[in-house]
């Protein structure tokens, strides 16, 4: 990983999200940093050496709250090169979202 891996974390735990191409729902351990950083893992990550299943940034993002298809689902909108890309995760309370 880059130097985003030593940013400060400001929100850690567990997510569920949605596969971009299998539309199916996983469990994942998501780490948000101070920098925008937003890595995703199978489970809490032993330390920064672990390679994430997920890796990019929030910086620049929108962010839009919807109930469907799950309660308290939300959706991170941005750009990859020059593609929009929406990645759907949902939590359980309203609270967490």
């Amino acid at each position: 990983m880059s130097s985003d891996c030593h940013a400060l974390v400001v929100k850690e735990g567990y997510l569920w999200k949605r596969g971009e191409h299998i539309k199916n729902w996983r469990k994942r351990y998501f780490l948000l940093r101070k920098n925008g950083a937003f890595f995703g893992f199978r489970a809490k990550p032993e330390n920064d050496a672990t390679e994430p299943l997920n890796n990019f940034t929030v910086k620049g993002c929108q962010l839009m709250k919807q109930d469907k298809p799950r309660p308290n689902t939300f959706i991170i909108r941005g750009l990859q090169w020059t593609t929009v890309v929406e990645r759907m995760f949902c939590v359980d309370s309203p609270e967490e979202r």
